[in-house]
């Protein structure tokens, strides 16, 4: 009996001791709850290939602020060139990923990476996964979603990023009605946007695409640059936010 009742109490030592850890990044005040944030309903259809890809750079640099980048493949392709643009003035993370705004696992993924460390810069962009999800769930969770970043890093900017062009026609008035939603929520909520779209300019795109979706590594660096130049008045160099 007493070797179970030591086993018992090294487990919920271990689970409090984890939940104590995953709550260390939250700032002071009342906890953010991730289900207050999600759709109650989502029809959203798994890809046949899903995947997740997260990066934190120098977690143990408390000098620096941080800049966070949330995005699918092509944010994965400029994060490296818009990170150094940033080098000296912020440490940063990225977390890349094919899940639509409407997966219930969404939110939970993003919210175990931002437990991680506070951060001054947040850029976030969801959409060219989302080219068959319904219209109005995609709103919702989009709002939702924005809703919850500023709840859990009220001390960020947060800035919207647009999807960027594709070459299908069809595809691309998706990806024009995605940026439509984006925008809307983001004057809404009073955030800044950064079109990528419009910086990638559809018509030149043909001699910067890799594939009809992605960009070449000139173009990728360009974007990633200009991402950087925009949140660069956000970060203050040396100056250091991770408590």
């Amino acid at each position: 009996m007493e070797n179970i009742k030591m086993r018992l109490f090294l487990i919920a030592s271990v689970v409090w001791g984890t939940l104590l850890v995953c709550r260390a990044a939250e700032p002071a005040g009342t906890p953010v709850v991730v289900s207050d944030y999600q759709l109650e309903h989502s029809s959203r259809v798994r890809e046949n290939m899903e995947w997740t890809t997260f990066f934190a750079t120098n977690l143990d640099d408390k000098s620096k602020a941080r800049a966070f980048f949330i995005g699918d493949s092509i944010c994965r392709d400029y994060i490296t060139p818009a990170a150094q643009a940033l080098r000296g003035m912020a440490n940063c993370t990225h977390w890349t990923t094919s899940r639509c705004v409407t997966d219930p696992l969404y939110l939970r993924e993003l919210d175990l990476f931002l437990n991680l460390a506070p951060n001054a810069v947040i850029c976030f962009n969801n959409g060219l996964h989302s080219q068959f999800t319904n219209p109005a769930e995609y709103e919702t969770a989009y709002r939702k979603a924005v809703k919850y970043l500023k709840a859990k890093c009220p001390g960020a900017a947060i800035f919207i990023i647009t999807c960027t062009p594709v070459k299908d026609d069809a595809f691309n008035s998706v990806v024009l009605r995605l940026n439509r939603t984006a925008k809307k929520i983001a004057e809404e909520e009073q955030l800044p946007v950064i079109d990528a779209y419009g910086f990638m300019n559809r018509t030149e795109c043909g001699r910067k695409w890799r594939d009809g979706i992605h960009f070449n590594g000139d173009a990728s660096k360009a974007l990633g640059g200009m991402i950087a130049e925009t949140v660069k008045p956000h970060i203050v160099a040396g100056n250091a936010i991770e408590k």
